[in-house]
């Protein structure tokens, strides 16, 4: 399949959201770190601001764990000109909680409920909270994949073919496999559950 980035100035580079406290995510030049623990003050998502609002190429997001939902919440309620850099987002593995972040994965609980303004897709282990998984991929409007698939098609939420950004998106999984046990396990006594409502480099902090 041709992709529709043919030039290398053209397509979109990756750029990895986390939450604080969260290991297991791949190490790439840009990456946001975002400090959830007080979700409601909202800074987290003047730093989603700061960096896609004002982006001039191309970028997709690369999200895991709760910092998924984080990104989600952000783009359904954003300006549509704060998204037009942002070509699409991998979100891996959305309902992995660490311990110390129970409370803002209960503080997003009752998030926006609609679908995201750009292709995305949902990686996730089919046996862990799948139904959970593939509601979150169906309010998002995303593409569920699981996570041992060996290849587009198998174990989705939808029959349709890939498209071509879908495609590209999934070229980023392999990032995420290194990490893929680490972030499979919780780091307290179990994960939440999810309950859905009707060229340097570049670490950004939350304070």
């Amino acid at each position: 399949m041709t992709l529709a980035f043919e030039s290398p100035t053209e397509r979109p580079v990756p750029i990895v959201v986390t939450a604080k406290g969260d290991s297991a995510a791949p190490a790439l030049p840009a990456r946001i770190e975002l400090d959830l623990s007080k979700f409601h003050n909202g800074r987290w998502a003047l730093h989603l601001d700061a960096v896609f609002a004002r982006h001039e190429t191309p970028v997709v997001i690369l999200a895991h764990g709760i910092a998924c939902r984080a990104v989600a919440w952000w783009a359904q309620l954003s300006p549509r000109s704060y998204l037009k850099a942002v070509s699409g987002a991998l979100f891996h593995t959305p309902l992995h909680v660490g311990f110390d972040q129970i409370a803002a994965a209960a503080a997003m609980q009752n998030g926006p409920a609609c679908r995201l303004p750009f292709p995305s897709i949902v990686i996730s282990d089919p046996s862990f909270q799948v139904e959970q998984a593939l509601a979150l991929a169906d309010a998002w409007g995303s593409r569920f994949v699981a996570t041992d698939a060996a290849a587009p098609g198998q174990a989705s939420n939808r029959n349709a073919r890939f498209t071509a950004i879908e495609t590209m998106l999934l070229g980023h999984r392999d990032r995420f496999e290194i990490n893929r046990a680490a972030a499979m396990q919780p780091s307290g006594p179990c994960p939440i559950a999810m309950q859905l409502s009707p060229s340097d480099h570049t670490t950004i902090k939350s304070d």
